[in-house]
């Protein structure tokens, strides 16, 4: 019997250790909680109707007494930097100075009551806008477009500017 007893303490006395070994190796959970980085910008309004205009004449979007013509909107969720750039969907290309088929744009960002146009920065690459928008931020703005000195191919056909807005994470 004591060979028994010796395997009923053996057998007792491991089962006590394996408990001892699942609690000093008993664990708990960690939740990890990612939300990814979204960076998007909108603007409105999406157009802006110049007309007839003659050549290397300007006209503004500006409006005395409000803040711009153009508002764009930080719709990410973080920070943004808002670069603008301006192309044409024929031979017009922007430029610092008017030339034969080379129209300027600019964008002019007003401050304080609004009462007088703001300065327009001419942009002919992508330029930044504003920095550091924050998470539902706007930026409002308005822009100015001179006209061409000639249009060396069609003349008097309308053209289409295509202004665009891109964000980056601050």
């Amino acid at each position: 019997m004591d060979s028994m007893k010796r395997v009923v303490l053996f057998v007792l006395f491991g089962s006590l250790l394996l408990l001892g070994a699942q609690a000093a190796f008993a664990a708990d959970q960690i939740a990890v909680t990612v939300t990814l980085q979204q960076v998007i910008v909108s603007v409105l309004p999406t157009s802006w109707e110049l007309d007839v205009m003659a050549p290397d004449t300007s006209k503004s979007s500006w409006v005395s007494g409000n803040a711009g013509h153009f508002e764009a909107t930080n719709d990410g969720n973080v920070a943004e930097d808002l670069t603008i750039e301006a192309s044409s969907s024929s031979y017009w290309a922007p430029g610092e100075t008017v030339a034969v088929n080379v129209f300027v744009i600019g964008f002019g960002i007003g401050s304080g009551d609004y009462t007088s146009e703001p300065t327009y920065t001419t942009f002919t690459t992508a330029t930044s806008l504003a920095t550091s928008v924050a998470v539902d931020g706007t930026v409002d703005f308005d822009l100015e477009f001179t006209a061409p000195l000639t249009d060396s191919e069609t003349g008097a056909s309308p053209e289409t500017i295509t202004v665009s807005l891109a964000a980056s994470a601050s």
